[in-house]
């Protein structure tokens, strides 16, 4: 899988236990990559291409791009949207033990009808998804831990939305240097593609295990 940009001369491959670092040392320089990624998360054309195979794919439905950590949603309606998605595919494998239980329901709720006083009718047939819904079903993480739900959320978005990339503005600036290495591991671990954006060098910590790869944009925005 490969990201180019149209300005740019350099590549970016995407490989397994290397993570990217891009750096834009001027800011506004950083600011407008930033903001071109956005638009092109929302659908627009823009310079970044994606490819797999030599191909270009959708970059909106292959990437995502986090501009503020501290407000990550977990639990956001694309997510649950996943998520029920996932669960209606394991109910319709199992479709003896959905029967069972709508059975249940249903005599219970003829039972309610039955001794209410009121004429109360019920519709024949339960909803998968309404049934579903009564779950309230989401990812847990705990609300005050920023690493775990950040982590959290990068496996969501690779394992359930199938995101290939995910674009992470300002790492650096939020995690210390040994959160950045356990973010690393994991990431490499669990084969999750990201690719920082920063507007200043920090140390690079490639380990024996994985390797971190930054390309840097000066000042005047040429490519070093």
């Amino acid at each position: 899988m490969m990201i180019i940009n149209k300005n740019w001369q350099r590549k970016i491959e995407i490989e397994d236990n290397i993570i990217y670092t891009l750096v834009f040392e001027n800011k506004k320089y950083y600011r407008e990559n930033i903001i071109e990624l956005i638009n092109q998360h929302k659908g627009n054309e823009g310079s970044y291409i994606l490819s797999n195979d030599n191909k270009e794919i959708s970059f909106d439905k292959n990437s995502y791009i986090i501009t503020d950590i501290f407000n990550i949603d977990v639990n956001s309606k694309r997510v649950l949207t996943k998520i029920y998605n996932s669960l209606l595919k394991e109910i319709v494998e199992d479709i003896s033990s959905y029967n069972e239980l709508s059975t249940n329901i249903r005599v219970y709720f003829e039972k309610l009808i039955f001794n209410s006083s009121l004429e109360i009718d019920q519709s024949e047939e339960i909803d998968m998804s309404s049934l579903l819904k009564l779950g309230d079903f989401r990812v847990h993480v705990e609300n005050d831990d920023i690493l775990e739900k950040f982590l959290k959320f990068l496996k969501v978005l690779t394992e359930l939305c199938g995101c290939k990339i995910i674009f992470v503005v300002g790492l650096h600036n939020v995690f210390t240097q040994d959160e950045i290495i356990e973010i690393y591991k994991e990431v490499c671990l669990n084969k999750i593609n990201i690719i920082n954006i920063e507007y200043q060098q920090f140390n690079n910590l490639s380990t024996k295990n994985y390797r971190e790869i930054v390309y840097i944009f000066d000042k005047d925005n040429c490519e070093i």
